[in-house]
């Protein structure tokens, strides 16, 4: 019942004031009383539930959207998906209370995209890091391409638990196709979907296909179909002995699993693939 029609209730109850040889409140002016007190009883505290629970802010999610945001005038041409898709899972990440895994992302793009590719996952891990007032980690899988297997593992098993463990929040690791097959299975430690090694960080794996243009128009299936499907023809070889140390179908099918949480296309910006990532021209 609205207040005004509750009180006009509670008054009509009341009645004018009358001689009273007792001097004692007559029965209608008592119940008048008492819907006058339960009326302003349910008034007051239908307006404070009413009133929206104040929500506690979350600066490092704030800072991550400001600077994620100011991205995508720096990287024109990009698909939605990008945008959307990349920001609504560092986000989700970032807005927990407690982590279970990591935040993994791959990123892909054709020849012509080479650069920006580089420079717009070293952008994003820098958001996500630098929200939280922590740095990133960068690893060159190309300068790792000649090393053995069990080299390559150990290397970057030691970049990423020293970094880490330093107090950096993200990792990126670039051309992840050109680490030898044998040392991407560390990245069971790092990206398990229950036990991994840092669960509240960013993981950012960036894979450069063979071809020379990835069309605009794909979809989000299909391009995790072309990563998977060149990462397959990459790390697997029917001559490749079968053990613990050596990557096979098997092992990269679990491995998939685990990193292939969202892969997302990018797409070359001129300027930057002329010039170079320092080349750009902040907003």
């Amino acid at each position: 019942m609205p207040l005004y029609s509750c009180l006009t209730l509670s008054f009509s109850l009341v009645p004018s004031p009358q001689p009273s040889l007792t001097g004692l409140a007559s029965p209608a002016a008592s119940v008048g009383v008492l819907v006058l007190v339960v009326c302003l009883s349910i008034y007051c505290n239908g307006y404070y539930t009413s009133q929206p629970d104040h929500v506690p802010k979350n600066p490092a999610l704030e800072a991550f959207l400001s600077g994620f945001n100011q991205l995508k005038d720096r990287f024109p041409g990009q698909s939605s998906y990008l945008w959307v898709r990349g920001q609504k899972l560092l986000q989700r990440h970032l807005n927990a209370s407690s982590h279970t895994e990591p935040a993994i992302l791959i990123f892909t793009a054709a020849r012509e995209g080479e650069e920006t590719l580089k420079c717009l996952s070293n952008c994003i891990a820098d958001a996500y890091s630098t929200s939280l007032r922590a740095s990133t980690i960068q690893i060159d899988g190309a300068g790792k391409a000649t090393l053995s297997s069990d080299k390559a593992k150990l290397e970057v098993d030691y970049e990423l638990s020293t970094g880490f463990e330093e107090g950096k929040r993200a990792a990126v690791v670039h051309r992840f196709e050109s680490l030898p097959a044998g040392s991407t299975l560390i990245f069971y430690k790092y990206c398990d979907h229950e036990s991994a090694a840092f669960k509240d960080v960013a993981l950012l794996l960036t894979v450069l296909l063979e071809e020379e243009k990835l069309e605009a128009n794909m979809d989000l299936q299909q391009v995790e179909e072309r990563v998977r499907d060149f990462l397959w023809a990459k790390f697997t070889n029917a001559n490749t002995p079968s053990s613990y140390n050596h990557m096979d179908t098997d092992k990269l099918s679990g491995l998939w699993s685990r990193i292939s949480h969202l892969v997302l296309p990018v797409h070359p910006v001129k300027a930057i693939e002329n010039n170079g990532c320092s080349f750009q021209t902040k907003p």
